[in-house]
C-alpha cells in the first residue's frame, strides 16, 4: 500500500540547531515553572505572597520567547487567559 508523505510548504522556515536547543530549553523551563506553580497552589499559599505572581510572570516571559521563535503559530488559549488575568480588567 503506497504511503503519501505530507509535503511541507516551502515558505515554512525551519529552526536552526541553536534555535532548536533554545526552544527545547524554554519548553523545559515552562514545564518546571508549571510544576512549581502547582506545588505553590497545592500547599495553599498561592495568594498569600507574591511567589505565584512572580512565577507566572516568568512563565509568560518563556511563552513570549517561544512565540518569538515560532512566528505565525497562535498562542495557546491558556496562555491568553493567564495574560488577561494578570493584565487586569480594562479601564
Amino acid at each position: 500500500m503506497p504511503t503519501a508523505l505530507p509535503i511541507r510548504p516551502v515558505s515554512e522556515r525551519r529552526l536552526s540547531w541553536r534555535q532548536t536547543v533554545r526552544f527545547l530549553a524554554l519548553v523545559a523551563r515552562v514545564r518546571w515553572l508549571d510544576m512549581r506553580a502547582h506545588a505553590i497552589v497545592g500547599r495553599g499559599a498561592g495568594f498569600s505572597d507574591d511567589r505565584l505572581l512572580r512565577l507566572m510572570r516568568k512563565w509568560l516571559a518563556c511563552h513570549e520567547a517561544i512565540a518569538a521563535l515560532l512566528p505565525g503559530v497562535p498562542e495557546p488559549e491558556h496562555v491568553r487567559e493567564v495574560r488577561a488575568i494578570l493584565r487586569g480588567p480594562p479601564r
